[in-house]
């Protein structure tokens, strides 16, 4: 397949158009009226804040030192057991992708425009814990990413957009993809969920489809996605626990694999 021809090509230039609500108008009004909350965490117009940092700042080993070595101070701060850096990451992970897939999702599956997902698109601040506190998205229109049906929109996000964060923790050495990925799974699966209604019966199903059981990504290369959620009693359930109740104070999901 001929990069021209990709799924992944790199965005193109979009030629002005006439008459169109500025995207970042469009994804705000969108946000508004079906999760209003996401605008507490995410600003789609407007400067970021001044010490907000791309992937490409926080992922350097002494910025993301500091901030899980905060983040322990924080979960470890009324025990006096050793801190276990693997959960530890796990949560500061759920945190930093449960705040900031959904909207992206919500934003790729209902507008009519696709959003530029790449890493250096987005800024995060953070909070005096460590965690990720806010996001700031540059919006600007993926034009090839439009014109692709809604499971590829989605497949730019985990490929352009996820899979660099993954690696970035990864590389720590403390935590593997792997455990990341099934609490991604996890999250992608419950937001498809609260989206049904909107996406109807026959894409919803399909989107759990592509994102769970197809083995390959459209370029062939490995879908780590794949039966991080698997069918449990009717249901699709996670297959692995995040091990966040290894942490003091931290409870055990309401569906933990371990119960």
């Amino acid at each position: 397949m001929s990069l021209h021809h990709s799924p992944l090509a790199a965005p193109a230039d979009c030629l002005p158009r006439r008459n169109i609500l500025p995207l970042a108008d469009e994804l705000h009004a969108i946000f508004r009226a079906q999760y209003a909350w996401f605008l507490e965490t995410f600003t789609l117009a407007g400067p970021p804040a001044a010490n907000s940092l791309t992937l490409a700042g926080w992922m350097q080993p002494e910025m993301l030192d500091t901030l899980i070595k905060r983040y322990g101070e924080h979960i470890y701060r009324d025990s006096n057991e050793a801190q276990q850096l693997k959960p530890l990451k796990s949560l500061w992970a759920q945190w930093y992708l449960g705040l900031l897939l959904p909207p992206l999702m919500l934003a790729l599956l209902t507008a009519g425009r696709a959003i530029d997902i790449r890493p250096a698109r987005l800024r995060a601040s953070f909070h005096e814990t460590g965690r990720v506190a806010h996001f700031y998205l540059d919006v600007r229109e993926d034009c090839h990413a439009t014109g692709l049906p809604p499971h590829l929109r989605l497949e730019t996000l985990w490929i352009q957009g996820v899979r660099p964060v993954v690696a970035a923790l990864e590389a720590t050495g403390d935590i593997n993809g792997k455990l990341i990925w099934s609490n991604i799974g996890y999250l992608v699966n419950w937001f498809l969920g609260e989206m049904r209604d909107r996406l109807g019966d026959e894409q919803y199903h399909a989107l759990r489809h592509a994102c769970f059981f197809n083995a390959q990504f459209s370029d062939a290369s490995a879908n780590p996605l794949y039966r991080t959620v698997v069918p449990r009693n009717g249901l699709l359930a996670r297959r692995t626990c995040c091990q966040r109740n290894r942490l003091p104070g931290v409870q055990q999901c309401g569906d933990c694999t371990l119960k």
